[in-house]
């Protein structure tokens, strides 16, 4: 099940971000700081049912924890940012047409990526 929001808090004015990520305190604090940055985020509990869901598959971009989730298809149209602790892990697993954020999550580089693959997708806006 989604966590939809309650449609009059402005959601619809900022990029939606999908935020599948299974540990609870990470999704929180990664879900914080997204809305601290003026995104929208989805940040559901079950990772998995989310992805029928139509709203969440609108999103702007999804942001994964690869230690969590089985990563869903990409399309180039929504940008894919996956949390990684081991970059080559994924390369050697063949994982490509995604943005790598490498954890620990020290500085900013997530809301970087985020600013700079919303742009490209969207540059008029």
């Amino acid at each position: 099940m989604c966590d939809r929001p309650d449609p009059s808090d402005g959601e619809t004015d900022r990029p939606m971000i999908l935020l599948l990520v299974e540990d609870e305190a990470l999704r929180d604090a990664l879900r914080f700081s997204l809305e601290t940055d003026g995104y929208a985020v989805r940040a559901p509990a079950d990772t998995h049912g989310c992805l029928s869901c139509s709203d969440c598959r609108a999103a702007a971009c999804v942001v994964i924890d690869d230690g969590d989730t089985t990563l869903p298809p990409t399309t180039p149209s929504r940008p894919t940012i996956v949390l990684t602790g081991d970059a080559q892990r994924l390369a050697r697993r063949g994982v490509t047409g995604v943005t790598l954020v490498e954890k620990p999550l020290l500085d900013d580089r997530l809301g970087r990526e985020l600013s700079t693959l919303l742009a490209r997708a969207a540059p008029g806006l």
